[in-house]
């Protein structure tokens, strides 16, 4: 199994539906081009996003045996407000702080890509 396949069964998938992957049935998330993220603390070591086809969001908790997947309406990675606005509704009350966090997520990728660019990477 790859990630390319889960992406492919995720877009069907209900949205905020957790799925468990063990860590030794795929690659690595950075190795098929997802993009670390955040999410909210759930003991995960880290988050990795990568947009669906469909426009919807592919989220992947990592934890140190298996992958939580399952996916958002919206990427945080793509747009913090949208994701908020769909996703995180709760959150709204950052209204203030999201046109600060966004110009941040654009700021943050931008660097990311370019130094995958730098590095010859198909990632970017």
């Amino acid at each position: 199994m790859d990630w390319l396949a889960i992406e492919r069964a995720m877009v069907k998938a209900p949205y905020h539906v957790d799925y468990v992957v063990p860590k030794d049935s795929v690659p690595r998330p950075e190795e098929q081009c997802l993009e670390p993220s955040f999410g909210k603390p759930r003991g995960q070591l880290r988050n990795w996003r990568a947009t669906l086809s469909d426009g919807s969001c592919l989220h992947v908790l990592e934890f140190k045996h298996f992958y939580v997947v399952h996916r958002d309406r919206a990427n945080l990675n793509d747009s913090v407000i949208r994701h908020v606005a769909l996703d995180e509704p709760s959150m709204a009350v950052l209204s203030f702080w999201l046109p600060l966090l966004e110009l941040l997520r654009a700021l943050l990728r931008a660097r990311r890509r370019k130094r995958l660019r730098a590095m010859g990477s198909p990632c970017y």
